[in-house]
């Protein structure tokens, strides 16, 4: 078996070919003077397992998955696996308005034209997986986020809003701590109010958990609520770290902890998914 690494995913790739003994194949990468991207992948990769990790994340991260999976299907290896850890353009997964594109059916189309199976990691939302003509499996991450967080002393565990309450509630019952989500209520166009759950959080440790910190504005509002109401400390988590704008620097003034997995390679990732992948990997090749 091969894993072909894109450059959103080195340390992913070096953590499961650790876990299976196998090759990272070198790729080499440049622009040509008009700036169009160049891929092509060193190692003989002939009637091997191939395993392409990467993320899709900007639109330049997706023309260099797509060159590299093709890249890797003229090679006529056994099988492709698309590992996309953080799969991009996922929440337009629907339509929502007239004259929209379903972003998350393009390109899981797209890679159905290369890939023999596609993995990825907590996609916004399971409506994706229905566009796929082949295998696709989104993986929970539950065990790693909670064996980060068992020595830590948890109070609550608490979802910014209802949609990540499942989350939670999974992660709570292993700590055997409750679990809460926020209330948000629209006010208008451009008002939303939380309301926190009552509950006495003074002198409490809280995990706020969520799929994406990308802005991070519901974390620093419920982190400032949290504070208000005498919370000891506050851990941030989420499985992507997208931290947009910069947004993590905001973040840390906020809370006691930041920490997210390694889908996006920063230096909050304590937590990895390689283990998880792997396992979804031996259920589906011969590894």
């Amino acid at each position: 078996m091969y894993i072909v690494p894109s450059s959103t995913a080195y340390n992913v790739s070096r953590k499961l070919a650790n876990i299976f003994s196998c090759n990272v194949s070198p790729v080499v990468r440049k622009r040509f003077p008009d700036n169009e991207m160049y891929v092509k992948i060193i190692d003989d990769i002939k009637g091997e397992d191939v395993l392409l990790v990467g993320n899709t994340r900007s639109d330049s991260d997706i023309i260099e998955y797509l060159l590299l999976l093709d890249a890797i299907k003229e090679e006529k290896p056994r099988s492709i696996t698309a590992v996309i850890p953080f799969f991009g353009y996922a929440r337009q997964h629907m339509r929502y308005n007239n004259g929209e594109p379903i972003s998350s059916k393009v390109f899981t189309q797209a890679i159905n034209q290369y890939a023999d199976n596609i993995i990825s990691i907590e996609l916004h939302d399971d409506q994706t997986l229905e566009y796929s003509k082949v295998p696709f499996t989104d993986i929970k991450i539950i065990d790693p986020v909670y064996k980060y967080f068992e020595s830590k002393n948890i109070d609550f565990v608490m979802s910014p809003d209802d949609g990540g309450y499942e989350r939670v509630k999974l992660i709570g019952t292993r700590l055997g701590i409750p679990a809460y989500y926020i209330d948000k209520k629209r006010i208008d166009a451009r008002t939303v109010k939380m309301v926190m759950p009552e509950e006495d959080y003074a002198d409490k440790n809280i995990l706020l958990l969520d799929d994406i910190i990308s802005t991070g504005g519901t974390i620093m509002k419920a982190s400032s609520m949290l504070r208000k109401s005498g919370a000891k400390n506050i851990y941030a988590c989420a499985i992507h770290g997208v931290f947009a704008n910069n947004s993590n620097e905001k973040i840390e003034k906020y809370v006691n902890e930041l920490t997210v997995t390694d889908t996006i390679e920063t230096k909050y990732s304590n937590i990895t998914v390689a283990d998880e992948i792997a396992a979804s990997l031996k259920s589906k090749i011969s590894v």
